[in-house]
């Protein structure tokens, strides 16, 4: 994994587990190879999934607006993350 693979606001996809095929954006990171993931819906920003960056298929698509809140500073909600998810997936 490249150094900015889990930079915050990239599109996502799920390879493993029960949420398989599910889209997310990530919203944090533990550690080198975990990563908090939300789709604000199932899984809410103040409470993301954290999954493996091993089970995960990363997508070279930003979401700008919640990445820009983040650099900002300023608290990323469940209806930004929504909104962001639904317009990087129809680019899909």
């Amino acid at each position: 994994m490249s150094g900015n693979a889990a930079q915050i606001g990239r599109l996502v996809c799920s390879m493993q587990g029960r949420d398989s095929g599910r889209y997310y954006l990530v919203v944090g990171s533990v550690n080198e190879t975990r990563v908090m993931l939300a789709d604000g819906e199932v899984r809410k920003v103040d409470n993301p999934k954290i999954k493996n960056v091993k089970h995960l298929k990363f997508y070279d698509m930003i979401a700008g607006e919640v990445f820009d809140k983040a650099i900002n500073g300023k608290r990323i909600t469940n209806a930004d993350v929504r909104k962001e998810l639904k317009s990087l997936i129809e680019q899909i």
